[in-house]
């Protein structure tokens, strides 16, 4: 395998971006090392294609992959003499050959870099995608004479590691619901698609592990999702503040492909622009078979922009979707009328919303209040990254000591505002929350159940939307509404009737259930209910 050639323009290409890089770190703290650069873009330009047309022949590097190859591996810091980097992300829309380049990258690794004891995971939310990158890795070493006498591969395990070797070698799939996690100290780890993991649990325990080597490198590969408050989201806003220059983390890297904010979805020119490998993996025709497909159905239009373009999104199938929602954020909001209370309680150790609505001249104008107790936001703030303790700074939010709601609290605030505003009823789900109901119809506040089933909550829930769609609905942009629609998921009867669906919705969506409620109350004055008996008398069976 020495004896051959990597092809001449990916060589050529890489020197002149050593040469340029260098010169660009003249008066700076790092540097290429071109024996490190130019042995892991041969090693890896020797590799061979595991899928589709190029299945078979030699790596065909393209540009954007010599340079990620090459600032990952290569940079270094002078004073450490120690890799620069030890985060990279790779933030790109799907069929950009990833999944290979990051697989020949971790063969490097294995087989061509110095460490001793190089521990190497795959790391996904699911098994099926954590062994992407590492059968595109096992393919390449079984396409290679050379490599293969020199590790095993265990394919019921997943693992390739190396023969006779002192140190353990390996690479191995781990995912989230993998037993051993504990104790892991990887030296090179990669998270596949990280916006669909359900919470940063397993990339925390990965990160940690790393913590006592040198040279360690995270390697996050994802496109855009649908969880704006999930741990790639949260990532992918840091990564972007590192390279704007607003946090200065010279160990952080990332590059990113995705549309400026003004441009235009619709145009070629983008789908070009954030698409780097675009003729060799993903195809023009095939961008623009799926075009037509999301001009046709909205549901479709957001699997584009994710997955093809690389935008966040609101998930696919979310009842509302983001954009739409942030137009209804236009008036301050007005409150002197004839206003109606939704209560959602939860279950004493999550969050609980109070929705208050007033509709004037057409508008319905929604505020909101919201509880937790401080012990489980802390604890949600840390594990789930949900910033409950920063919107509780900025007052959308408030904590009640201990690690239960009390409710006392939000039956004091209730108080207060029937002093200010004129609440004519408050709608409660009679399932938790009678024994609030009851201390408030005791302060002579009106009090009426409205049960979450289909009968009672599919006409407001439409009515939201449809206030949405019509912007006849003004929220103040609060932050945790905000995050509530974008989890809100429906379920829907044989009579079309729909409610929202706790179970699917990815996080919490307690507003949502308030102002349902709200508007339930509200209506159930507005429209009374006919008595059936007054209409047709009593029948007897």
């Amino acid at each position: 395998m020495d004896k051959l050639r990597a092809r001449e323009d990916i060589l050529n290409y890489a020197l002149a971006y050593i040469k340029q890089k260098n010169k660009e770190f003249e008066n700076s703290p790092f540097y290429i090392d071109d024996k490190i650069a130019k042995k892991a873009v041969l090693f890896i330009s020797l590799l061979k294609h595991t899928d589709g047309e190029l299945a078979g022949k030699p790596f065909q590097l393209l540009n954007f992959q010599i340079e990620f190859i090459i600032d990952i591996i290569a940079t270094y810091s002078k004073e450490k003499n120690a890799r620069r980097y030890s985060y990279a992300l790779l933030f790109i829309p799907r069929k950009n050959g990833k999944t290979e380049l990051i697989g020949a990258i971790l063969l490097y690794f294995l087989f061509i870099d110095k460490e001793k004891g190089k521990k190497i995971y795959c790391a996904a939310n699911e098994t099926e995608q954590a062994k992407l990158v590492f059968n595109a890795a096992s393919s390449m070493v079984s396409q290679e004479e050379e490599l293969n006498k020199m590790c095993y591969q265990y394919k019921t395990y997943r693992e390739i590691r190396k023969k006779n070797a002192k140190f353990e070698d390996f690479i191995k799939v781990l995912t989230a619901t993998s037993e051993t996690k504990d104790g892991l100290r990887p030296y090179v780890f990669i998270y596949d698609e990280l916006h669909a993991a359900k919470n940063g649990d397993l990339y925390k325990v990965l990160e940690e592990g790393t913590a006592s080597r040198v040279n360690s490198l995270c390697i996050v590969i994802s496109t855009a999702g649908y969880n704006h408050f999930g741990e790639m989201k949260k990532q992918y806003d840091y990564c972007k503040q590192v390279k704007n220059g607003i946090i200065n983390d010279p160990s952080t890297y990332a590059k990113i492909y995705e549309p400026d904010a003004d441009d235009d979805w619709n145009d070629e020119k983008t789908w070009i622009k954030v698409n780097p490998a675009l003729g060799y993996g993903v195809k023009l025709e095939k961008l623009r078979e799926y075009y037509q497909k999301a001009l046709a159905n909205a549901n479709d239009e957001v699997s584009f922009k994710t997955k093809h373009l690389n935008i966040w999104t609101s998930n696919a199938t979310s009842f509302i979707k983001d954009d739409d929602f942030l137009k209804c954020s236009f008036k301050e909001l007005d409150l002197k009328g004839d206003v109606y209370v939704g209560l959602d309680l939860s279950a004493t150790t999550d969050l609980t919303a109070l929705a208050l609505i007033c509709e004037v001249d057409k508008i319905l104008h929604v505020d909101f209040k919201f509880y937790a107790p401080e012990l489980s936001a802390r604890e949600r703030s840390k594990r789930d990254k949900v910033p409950y303790l920063e919107w509780a700074k900025l007052g959308f939010l408030t904590l009640t000591p201990g690690n239960s709601v009390d409710y006392d609290y939000l039956i004091n605030d209730i108080l207060a505002l029937n002093k200010k505003l004129n609440i004519k009823m408050i709608g409660y789900d009679p399932w938790n929350s009678l024994e609030v109901a009851k201390k408030l119809s005791d302060e002579n506040i009106e009090c009426v159940q409205i049960r979450q089933g289909f009968a009672s909550i599919s006409e407001p829930l439409k009515e939201y939307q449809i206030r949405v769609l019509k912007q006849t609905l003004n929220h103040n942009n609060n932050p945790i509404f905000r995050w509530c629609n974008s989890n809100l998921v429906i379920d829907q009867d044989a009579r079309e009737n729909i409610k929202p669906d706790k179970k699917k919705s990815s996080e919490r969506i307690d507003a949502i259930s308030a102002l349902v409620t709200a508007i339930a109350t509200k209506n159930s004055i507005e429209k009374p209910k006919i008595n059936v008996y007054e209409k047709r008398g009593i029948r007897f069976l």
